[in-house]
């Protein structure tokens, strides 16, 4: 009986595991997102960065393992920037995103900004 406990607690303990003690705020995005991909890389889950869920028999564990992920990649995440994320559901679509806010290929970050300052005025 504990040793059902003890592993549905490391499970637990996994989750609320935080990849980085440095949350992506927005400024740090290249700095965070290396750390996250290394990450991925060392526990060769690399995939879930590239790939689709697959259809066979195998998705419901990768779904699992991909959850775990993004809740591990949003724990290292600020606040502020966790409502930007809300629509994201696999660890693929919220890398891209990300990516896509803050890599600065359209200023869509600073775009962003100006547009939250001037609203709150």
């Amino acid at each position: 009986m504990t040793d059902k406990k003890t592993a549905v607690l490391s499970d637990v303990i996994l989750v609320l595991y935080k990849i980085t003690k440095h949350k992506l705020n927005g400024s740090n995005y290249l700095d965070w997102s290396k750390t996250v991909r290394l990450y991925l890389w060392s526990i060769n889950k690399d995939n879930h960065m590239t790939d689709d869920p697959p259809k066979d028999d195998s998705r419901q564990t990768w779904l699992k393992k991909d959850a775990r992920l993004f809740l591990q990649i949003q724990n290292s995440i600020n606040n502020e920037v966790i409502g930007l994320i809300s629509h994201c559901e696999f660890v693929k679509e919220l890398m891209e995103y990300l990516n896509f806010l803050y890599s600065r290929k359209g200023n869509v970050s600073r775009i962003y900004k100006m547009c939250k300052t001037f609203y709150r005025a």
